[in-house]
């Protein structure tokens, strides 16, 4: 079994307990600034989204650093942070939805849920603790692993007032999963099957992708090098994840992860 099959398993055991919305309110306590205004808002230096996540499982030490997330917030915001997103997964990445609320509660700037969204009780889930958009996973579908086809849980997430950043690997399933209606769109250095950085293949996904916008690149920025990549790449943004937990000084990291004045790589 490959480490996506074995995450999907998992995770739609974790959902389907019937505790699993149990520690979200039913309502978010206000409605969140939306994710696609806040990337083009960042303009030609191009957004950064920051990922609050306890573990990387793809790491050669999958173990990060012990923040609580006002901490992690309070660290990362000087560096000039467009968003944050947030892991919920559980397996492997010792993510929960109570860390995805306690985000959104704790800045006033867009989060991402990020799961492996199989199922629309994570939907719900998203909404209900405040995320502003929801990560829907294209390779999901062209392995036959969602619950229900990845447009109906585009749909479900816009009904409920989420935006939707849809990811690809691979160009094929651009065309595989074209007619989904999202609001933003990125590309993954890795392949989470293997989690084998592959930026050959991130950057044909890009080309080919580079009509969709936004665009955001996704995994793998652990140097102003690699993110100096995704800019030339004409991605309007980038998610950085576990190399801002290991920083010891986050905010001059991030500082340094921007795009050059004048937008040039």
């Amino acid at each position: 079994m490959g480490f996506l099959e074995e995450i999907v398993a998992s995770t739609r055991a974790v959902v389907d307990r019937t505790t699993y919305l149990s520690s979200l309110p039913a309502a978010p306590p206000h409605r969140p600034a939306r994710l696609s205004a806040a990337v083009r808002a960042a303009g030609g230096r191009g957004a950064l989204l920051v990922e609050f996540k306890r573990a990387s499982p793809g790491a050669a030490d999958p173990h990060l650093p012990a923040y609580t997330v006002e901490e992690f917030v309070g660290r990362a915001e000087p560096g000039g942070v467009a968003g944050y997103s947030c892991l919920a997964t559980e397996s492997r990445f010792e993510g929960s939805v109570r860390d995805v609320a306690a985000l959104a509660a704790a800045t006033p700037r867009p989060v991402l849920f990020k799961d492996f969204v199989v199922d629309p009780r994570q939907i719900e889930a998203a909404a209900r603790a405040g995320a502003a958009a929801v990560l829907l996973i294209a390779r999901l579908e062209t392995e036959g692993w969602t619950r229900v086809p990845i447009a109906e849980l585009a749909r479900d997430a816009h009904r409920r007032g989420l935006e939707v950043l849809l990811e690809f690997h691979e160009k094929t399933e651009l065309s595989r999963v074209g007619h989904v209606a999202a609001d933003m769109y990125g590309v993954n250095v890795r392949d989470l099957d293997s989690l084998r950085m592959e930026p050959e293949v991130a950057a044909a996904t890009l080309r080919a992708a580079n009509g969709r916008r936004p665009l955001l690149g996704l995994s793998g920025v652990a140097s102003a090098e690699d993110a100096r990549r995704f800019w030339s790449a004409g991605v309007d943004g980038i998610l950085v994840g576990s190399a801002v937990a290991r920083a010891s000084d986050p905010a001059r990291f991030l500082a340094g992860l921007r795009r050059p004045a004048g937008g040039t790589a």
